[in-house]
């Protein structure tokens, strides 16, 4: 596999192909539009850069807490300006899109999620090989299935250092519970939910002995339950879609549509104020939630303190998110800019982000620091979050999300809506999803690397 660094001047024959596949690509998202969406206020002031001086340009989006680390670094490194440019999830990954077509205006450094990372992968020449600063040294340093979703298949291409993961757990409200008859203590409750039917059969005794559902809503359930899949929607090996032929799709699917049938979800979009307001009245008996959700529960809901503990997930682990810091090719200061993602990568400041914000680390040799071995969170009971979180991360089994993975999730979920909304039949809602799954990914040009004429 090549690793050699791409030439900066882009063939007059190369540059229409990705064009067409950006664009493509573009439409398929819901973008509409390539034209960058920056937000000019957002912008840092033009300036010269002093004698000496490093400027770099980093993209992020949410929350990812890395601005601060970011200060701390410059105040280590006062030659380093770093200008932070923000954006909405979408718009990161796709003004990154933008600029690769255009030939120009890509940052120093750019954070992808790991939903659109099998997209920019397809695309090496685009990106520069970590390899080249040594950083295949780092992959023992990084939980093994996060480590290969930043490289390429030998490992040759390093396309990112990975930032945090997801793993999830089940925040509950044992007040529910007991008003059920059920166990409330953490450990017998993991055993009493330790089947995703198990789960569901526990949401039908609560609601029947209290009134209240047992989940916020189906499409994280569905989520969950698929992330523990080995297979998704696409073959590993092939990059074909095997969303139809593969029963953990099926099996993710009907869990979440049997919950909606039984009457077991709030339907109450995550983060939305009708979601706060639920947990703060403990309106649903669980949430299905990832180590860096802890901190929105509590931003979003302040005065649920105490009525909420955590224990682990049914059917083993999973998870949900998680990014790669990454270093366009266009970058004139890859140097630099390697010398801050590895920074903002080592341990002790994925350590330091956990502790602050429960982003949990991709690095597994400081899950045995006090830090995280003994963090006990006064929000949730004094839960053990970070013992839970991390035999959660260490159990996680190695998942593929594909090329197009984002467009059939966003198809999938927004048909799972229709079927909490009463508006389809859960089967006249898959057969619409599958129908304009296969419509979508016709019209989608990317195939295992190969950009089109």
């Amino acid at each position: 596999m090549r690793t050699n660094r791409r030439n900066r001047h882009y063939g007059a024959r190369r540059l229409p192909r990705l064009l067409y596949a950006l664009l493509t690509c573009a439409l398929l998202t819901g973008c509409g539009s390539l034209q960058p969406r920056i937000n000019v206020s957002e912008l840092p002031a033009n300036r010269q850069a002093e004698d000496g001086e490093v400027e770099l340009t980093m993209w992020l989006y949410g929350s990812s807490g890395l601005e601060t680390l970011v200060e701390r670094y410059e105040l280590l490194h006062p030659h380093v300006k770093v200008n932070l440019i923000h954006s909405t999830y979408e718009d990161v990954h796709n003004n990154l899109q933008t600029a690769f077509a255009s030939g120009y205006g890509a940052p120093d450094v750019c954070l992808i999620e790991i939903s659109f990372m099998e997209r920019f992968k397809q695309f090496p020449d685009y990106f520069q090989n970590l390899a080249d600063f040594g950083a295949s040294d780092l992959g023992t340093q990084y939980l093994p299935w996060k480590w290969k979703q930043a490289t390429n298949a030998d490992g040759s291409f390093v396309y990112g250092l990975p930032t945090d993961i997801g793993p999830v757990a089940v925040i509950y409200r044992p007040e529910l519970f007991a008003a059920a008859g059920l166990p409330t203590e953490r450990n017998a409750l993991a055993k009493r939910i330790a089947t995703w039917d198990d789960f569901l059969a526990v949401g039908q005794r609560i609601r029947s002995e209290t009134g209240k559902p047992m989940i916020d809503q189906i499409k994280t359930l569905y989520r969950m339950v698929l992330f523990q899949a080995d297979v998704q929607y696409f073959d590993p090996h092939t990059g074909e879609l095997v969303i139809e032929s593969n029963p953990a799709v099926r099996e993710a699917w009907n869990t979440a549509v049997r919950a909606s049938e039984l009457g077991l979800s709030a339907y109450e979009t995550s983060w939305s104020p009708e979601w706060a307001r639920g947990i703060s009245d403990g309106a649903f008996a669980t949430i299905l939630s990832p180590s860096w959700m802890l901190n929105d529960i509590k931003l979003n809901a302040p005065g649920a303190q105490g009525a909420w503990d955590v224990t682990y997930l049914p059917g083993g682990s999973g998870n949900w998110g998680g990014s790669f810091l990454t270093i366009p090719d266009m970058s004139s200061k890859k140097t630099e800019a390697y010398e801050l993602i590895r920074w903002l990568t080592d341990p002790k400041q994925q350590l330091a982000l956990y502790s602050s914000l429960n982003n949990f680390p991709s690095t597994p040799l400081i899950y045995e620091d006090p830090a995280i071995r003994d963090k006990m969170d006064p929000f949730f009971r004094h839960a053990p979050v970070g013992r839970i979180f991390s035999d959660a991360a260490k159990n996680v089994r190695p998942t593929y999300e594909g090329a197009k993975q984002h467009v059939v999730t966003q198809i999938m979920e927004a048909a799972l809506d229709k079927v909490e909304e009463r508006e389809a039949t859960p089967e006249e809602a898959w057969d619409e999803a599958m129908t304009l799954i296969h419509k979508q990914l016709q019209l989608e040009p990317w195939e295992k690397g190969e950009i089109p004429e």
